[in-house]
């Protein structure tokens, strides 16, 4: 029985030693099958029988998969132009290998080649989240940072966005169209004005009738107290502009008078307004007050019928132009040919300098220096030029990132979209990096 004991550690080293050999065994044969079958998929793809060279990837991966080959089957699609199904094959490697920058590298440059730009903005969002980002994926995605596409609607004439609307003319009558460019407020006034943060409109009907709407289009606000009105102006904090037989003064939503009876009046807007006495402009404050000694030849509003925005307004004095601050004080010592007010606040105002405009901050600062035949001030990034009788738009760093190509141009919302006039109407324009979700 001695013997018996010493028998079954013997069994056990033999048995396991042919384990072993048979574990060694069958590596060595998938090795070689592994190498096989990517001869064989290696010389089909240089023949061009790609069917078969992909049987023969798909078998070399079921053996050994790895990043680096599948990167070989996803080239071998792409150089014989079937982008269908190197899209397919390079999504199926972010999803087998998530953290790899090639396989998105990969999949960017073919959704660029069939100008999926949405699916690239996409892509960009998942390689950012798995920390999958490389310099070669930002180069590539550079290069449709400004990729955009055109709203469906087309209008005759367009105003600015102000609070997600934009005033558009179709024939002969206005009405609102939303963020998107779409119409939402159907066509059926004589004239429209800006909606404010009170979330009314100044609007004059087809019967000449003036009176504020909300954004479901219908009558909010309705004049009282004025015998001829003449004109209507944006509501601001509760505070109506209006004309009264072509006075301004400014009224309460029930049309009770607070001030004024002037020649002409801006809207209010940080406490400040323009208004014009006689021949001469001031600025007020909301309760009528002037602000500042002088008076000017004139003061610079937008198209909003704002004059003060950004702590600052541009008042022309017989000399030229000159940026102040609420009271009035010069700031700088430059004075300009012409001006833009400031459209958002720390933004860049357009400045006319020796028959070319430029851009300047709040100091007075010029930080792009005078280029452009015109210009608008900048809004959520960016501000439209005209460059050889076209128009495009710059970023901050006085980069072209549209290049100039409209007949004319209104300023960006916040969400990336902005109205364009190509040919004799107007579309709106979207960037896909805002508008890809």
């Amino acid at each position: 029985m001695k013997n018996y004991k010493n028998l079954v550690p013997i069994g056990l080293v033999v048995f396991m030693g042919v384990g072993i050999y048979s574990v060694f065994a069958n590596a060595a044969t998938e090795n070689s099958d592994y190498h096989a079958y990517l001869k064989k998929a290696r010389k089909d793809a240089k023949l061009e029988v790609i069917e078969e060279a992909v049987q023969y990837y798909g078998k070399a991966l079921e053996l050994n998969d790895s990043i680096e080959l599948r990167m070989e089957v996803g080239e071998l699609y792409a150089d014989q132009g079937w982008t269908s199904e190197a899209i397919q094959w390079g999504e199926s490697i972010i999803s087998k290998y998530p953290k790899e920058s090639a396989g998105y590298e990969f999949l960017l440059k073919e959704y660029i080649e069939d100008e999926e730009y949405k699916d690239c903005f996409v892509l960009r969002d998942q390689a950012k989240a798995r920390k999958a980002e490389s310099k070669k994926f930002d180069e590539l995605m550079s290069k449709i940072d400004y990729v955009y596409e055109y709203g469906f609607d087309a209008y005759d004439e367009v105003s600015v966005y102000s609070n997600g609307w934009c005033a558009v003319k179709t024939e002969d009558l206005w009405g609102y169209a939303n963020e998107k460019g779409e119409t939402k407020i159907t066509a059926e006034f004589a004239w429209a004005g800006p909606f404010s943060a009170d979330e009314v409109a100044p609007v004059k009907s087809e019967k000449g009738e003036f009176y504020y709407i909300s954004d479901t289009g219908n009558k909010k606000i309705a004049l009282q107290n004025i015998k001829k009105c003449t004109d209507i102006g944006l509501s601001s904090n509760g505070i109506l502009v209006a004309a009264d037989n072509e006075k301004y003064g400014y009224y309460d939503p029930n049309f009770k008078k607070i001030v004024g009876n002037y020649e002409y009046a801006s809207a209010i807007n940080g406490d400040i307004a323009a208004v014009k006495e006689g021949s001469k402009w001031k600025l007020i404050d909301a309760k009528g007050k002037v602000r500042g000694k002088d008076s000017y030849e004139s003061v610079i509003l937008d198209d909003k019928g704002i004059a003060f925005r950004n702590d600052r307004a541009f008042v022309e004095k017989a000399d030229g132009y000159y940026l102040v601050d609420d009271k009035g004080k010069k700031i700088g010592k430059q004075k300009y040919e012409d001006a833009r007010l400031f459209l958002e606040a720390d933004g860049y105002a357009a400045v006319k300098v020796d028959g070319k405009w430029g851009f300047v901050d709040k100091t007075g600062k010029m930080v792009i220096e005078p280029q452009f035949a015109d210009a608008h001030s900048f809004a959520n990034g960016y501000a439209a030029i005209k460059k050889n009788g076209k128009w495009g738009f710059i970023d901050e760093n006085g980069e072209i990132v549209i290049r100039a190509q409209f007949e004319d141009a209104r300023d960006f919302n916040d969400k990336g979209n902005v109205f364009v006039k190509d040919g004799t109407q107007w579309r709106l324009l979207e960037l896909l990096r805002n508008n890809y979700k």
